[in-house]
């Protein structure tokens, strides 16, 4: 998704870059223009105004694929953050589970310590009446 990403925005960079170039040789070529005295100027506007309505529809075509390109770019965006919040859920999720399954297994080891300490209790308790009904049946 990333990797999209990243060609995307390199695109767009480029068609700016080229976007940048071609109207920069439009101003030049313009400025160069200007420079000139009027009867060469006259016969060179024609020519420049013949051939910058080609340039014209070209940087069209090329804000066109600019306009596309940024939308993708804004759509690829909108799935790595949707992405990412689903990613950024589960982890909260599993961090959750993994909180609730330390409580429940430390209740169950409490529970299984605390019977355990009963059960030696008790039997701690039956083993001194049998000696004690033991050791009354043996003075009789």
């Amino acid at each position: 998704m990333r990797l999209e990403l990243v060609r995307i925005s390199q695109q767009v960079v480029a068609v700016h870059r080229e976007i940048f170039i071609r109207k920069a040789a439009l101003r030049n070529a313009l400025s160069q223009l200007a420079r000139k005295p009027a009867s060469v100027r006259l016969v060179e506007q024609q020519e420049f105004m013949r051939r910058s309505g080609s340039q014209q529809s070209l940087l069209n075509r090329l804000g066109e694929k600019l306009q596309t390109l940024q939308d993708q770019r804004q759509e690829k965006n909108d799935q790595y953050d949707k992405l990412r919040r689903a990613r950024e859920a589960l982890e909260k999720l599993r961090e959750q589970a993994a909180s609730e399954h330390a409580r429940t297994t430390g209740k169950l080891e409490q529970k299984e310590m605390e019977d355990s300490f009963r059960l030696s209790l008790a039997r701690g308790i039956t083993e001194r009446r049998a000696a004690a009904e033991s050791g009354v049946k043996h003075e009789r």
